[in-house]
């Protein structure tokens, strides 16, 4: 397994965001990119045979003083031998990015899941060998909006059910540890959960400002550098047209108040500035991903 580098950080003001990554991971093109041809979608994620596309599982830390927000916990440990092997991940590598930075989970004291979906919040647990599920960090506090709780446990919808199929084995675990929350919430001064929708009923991004820093990590409202693109959403989406109009909402935002952008799954570019060239988002100033995460 490769040596992993320190998690590459940026200053917001008076806050610090490092990027924590879980690892890359592999999942199906046409899931990611709906209704955009594959003609297209390939041609910036090339696929292998299986039709899966290289990802990766960008979890920011936000630190002040005492405060120490994980936004997402990517897939953790938990996968089965055959989960394993049809999204080509190991054990992930977010406790260690964490312990690059001379943390223990511990001292993590909030921990924001966008969504419940097994890719985002399946690193709020891991398994011992005796294959027990415990808190991966026991001391935080884990906000998550109420009503993706309830969808998540008691949808009636066969898709819903298949897609949070995991929810008690992550949850359980963490029930005392969890506080659902209602509409946007501030975490602490300065960092807030706002409500998008799109992807899922409720889904929720994080959002820091500082002064006149910013910094805002998507989730899965622009889970790539190519879905910047306003139709290029995956098909999970239960609203494809919310997630346009706030993808479109937050972009325009990001270029013009210079924030920086955070990608869940963007397998080259954790975070980066947007600019608008004649009226097409381009990448200005990037945090790109380091090569090591590979084999994770």
């Amino acid at each position: 397994m490769p040596t992993m580098e320190t998690p590459r950080k940026i200053q917001i003001g008076e806050f610090t965001v490092a990027f924590l990554s879980d690892g890359i991971w592999r999942n199906d093109g046409g899931c990611m990119f709906g209704v955009a041809p594959r003609e297209l979608w390939r041609r910036e994620n090339p696929a292998d045979a299986q039709n899966r596309i290289r990802l990766n599982l960008t979890c920011p830390l936000i630190m002040r003083g005492k405060d120490a927000i994980v936004v997402d916990t990517g897939i953790g440990n938990r996968l089965s031998a055959t989960e394993r092997k049809i999204f080509n991940h190991g054990d992930g590598w977010l406790l260690n990015g964490l312990r690059q930075l001379g943390m223990e989970p511990g001292d993590v004291t909030h921990v924001l899941l966008s969504h419940l979906h097994f890719d985002h919040c399946g690193g709020i647990v891991r398994a011992r060998p005796s294959g027990v599920f415990e808190p991966a960090f026991p001391r935080a506090r884990i906000f998550v909006q109420q009503g993706e709780v309830a969808v998540a446990r008691e949808s009636p919808n066969e898709r819903l059910r298949a897609a949070y199929r995991h929810i008690e084995q992550c949850l359980a675990p963490v029930a005392g540890l969890v506080e659902a929350i209602e509409s946007d919430v501030d975490l602490i001064a300065g960092v807030t959960a706002t409500v998008t929708g799109g992807h899922t009923s409720d889904h929720q991004t994080a959002l820091v400002r500082s002064g006149d820093a910013g910094f805002i990590h998507l989730a899965d409202i622009v889970p790539t550098r190519s879905h910047m693109r306003g139709p290029w959403n995956q098909a999970y989406d239960l609203d494809a047209i919310r997630t346009m109009d706030q993808k479109e909402s937050y972009l325009a935002r990001s270029v013009a108040e210079r924030w920086w952008v955070s990608f869940a799954h963007d397998p080259q570019v954790f975070a980066a500035r947007i600019a608008n060239d004649r009226g097409r988002l381009v990448i200005g100033e990037a945090i790109n991903v380091s090569t090591g995460l590979d084999g994770i």
